[in-house]
């Protein structure tokens, strides 16, 4: 019975990823911005046509969110090295409270958005006068 069911699933265990399998990777919370990278090219390693250089670095950017692709984007054209050393810089940022996560960002957008109308009248009848230092 063992053997009709390898025999039958088998060739699930022959996939190999592709470039649109690398896009849909994301980290996962609970895991370090270190050990996703890791993961992610190992996947990369097994993707057939093998990626160059600048592909690897196109295809790990596009996939990542908020302000890891907002701060990444700029770095096309480095090794993925440095992308995984700016991955970790920001991961720190965040930790710390150094830098503010998309989601902290959106949250906050959207309190200023919906009490945004009374708080601009309101701070325009409180000053009276700004007298600018020099």
């Amino acid at each position: 019975m063992e053997e009709d069911f390898m025999n039958r699933f088998r060739f699930n265990t022959k996939i190999t990823p592709d470039r649109f399998a690398l896009v849909k990777l994301q980290k996962k919370p609970s895991k370090s911005f270190q050990e996703y990278a890791r993961r992610w090219r190992s996947e990369a390693t097994k993707v057939q046509a093998p990626l160059d250089d600048s592909e690897l670095t196109k295809y790990f950017i596009r996939v990542e969110e908020g302000i890891y692709f907002e701060k990444m984007r700029g770095m096309m054209g480095q090794k993925f090295p440095k992308l995984v050393n700016m991955g970790d810089f920001l991961e720190e940022g965040i930790k710390s409270g150094k830098v503010q996560s998309m989601t902290a960002l959106q949250a906050t957008s959207k309190a200023i958005q919906s009490g945004s109308i009374s708080s601009r009248k309101k701070k325009k009848e409180e000053v009276s006068t700004v007298v600018p230092y020099y």
